[in-house]
């Protein structure tokens, strides 16, 4: 996630970004919200990098965001995670974008949810040996929340 964060401050250098993740699921092994503020300190991003410890079935914000990006995530959610869909749609605005690059195990399910909370959603090819790691671009959420 701190790596994450700082590529996207890196690329799009008038943003503030904000970085939110649990920092203890078995997959992140070495992973600490302390790392990931030294990091972008050392990169010299942390007066427009900032990190939540949060879950996202748990976490709010009172915000929205023009880009949300969501790396191996869902996921671990199981099915949690149409929940989680709801809520970066919550987060969106009709002008944001949003890109989950993740595993789909039931990609098409997924896909059709992510179609009735986004207008348009995207499949961006990843690789053609049929791996389940897809990217979607997602935008124009359909509800405002």
């Amino acid at each position: 996630m701190g790596f994450l964060s700082c590529l996207a401050a890196e690329y799009y250098r008038r943003a503030n970004v904000t970085g939110v993740d649990t920092f203890e699921h078995a997959s992140l092994k070495n992973s600490s919200l302390r790392k990931a503020e030294r990091n972008a300190r050392i990169l010299g991003l942390s007066d427009r990098v900032a990190f939540h410890k949060g879950d996202i079935l748990f976490t709010d914000f009172a915000r929205k965001f023009d880009l949300l990006v969501s790396n191996l995530v869902f996921h671990n959610l199981g099915k949690k995670r149409i929940e989680g869909y709801r809520r970066i749609a919550r987060w969106s605005t009709p002008e944001s974008y949003v890109l989950i690059g993740d595993i789909f195990f039931n990609y098409k399910a997924d896909r059709v949810r992510l179609s009735g909370l986004f207008g348009s959603v995207t499949s961006v090819p990843v690789s053609a040996d049929g791996a389940l790691y897809r990217i979607l671009v997602m935008s124009e959420p359909k509800k405002k929340f």
